[in-house]
């Protein structure tokens, strides 16, 4: 890994790849979390990156004392005639994060921001986004890499979580009068659920 570039000069050789980049990424969420996520990118939050086929990894500081470890993956690229035809559709990206926001196949703010430094690295240098399109990357959790000297690969789940049970629109309740009607409605109301 290493740290992010920053752009110099007023033509950079990669400016209309980067810039596609940039409006693709701001298409993958909402205003608020866009803004931070450039906010992220522009104040030096990245502090590595490493950019191989397939995949961007980077590792974002944010809210807590560990950086977030972000994924975000591309499917390989079918033009790769031009920079232009290397830019990612938005069916064509995933990204995973350790950050709580994360979710499969979502963009946290942290995954745009990996989004944005990488459309800097290919404003600077257009031949990183052939190197990110040119090969598959393994769709695996960042979560489940234990980071060195962490009990996260310790802890595992006896099971799988069960589905919640099916519950019925709208339960026919009606407010009791006294106690003991109440217990006769709680009564009912279970032996629905059960059943």
């Amino acid at each position: 890994m290493s740290a992010p570039r920053r752009v110099i000069g007023p033509s950079p050789p990669g400016r209309l790849p980067a810039a596609m980049l940039r409006a693709l990424t701001a298409e993958l969420s909402d205003p608020g979390r866009f803004s931070r996520a450039k906010a992220y990118a522009r104040d030096g939050a990245v502090v590595d990156i490493e950019i191989q086929p397939g995949e961007v990894r980077v590792e974002i500081l944010g809210s807590r004392y560990e950086p977030y470890q972000t994924r975000v993956w591309a499917t390989p690229a079918e033009d790769r005639t031009s920079p232009v035809g290397l830019v990612p559709e938005r069916d064509e990206l995933g990204a995973e994060c350790t950050c709580p926001d994360d979710a499969p196949y979502a963009f946290c703010k942290h995954a745009l921001t990996a989004l944005l430094v990488l459309a800097d690295e290919v404003t600077i240098d257009p031949d990183v986004l052939a190197t990110w399109r040119s090969g598959t990357a393994v769709a695996r959790p960042v979560r489940d890499q234990a980071a060195p000297g962490s009990l996260s690969s310790l802890v595992r789940a006896p099971a799988a979580i069960p589905e919640p049970p099916r519950l019925p629109p709208r339960l026919p309740v009606a407010m009791p009068a006294s106690a003991d009607e109440l217990a006769d409605v709680l009564a009912d109301a279970l032996s629905i659920l059960r059943g």
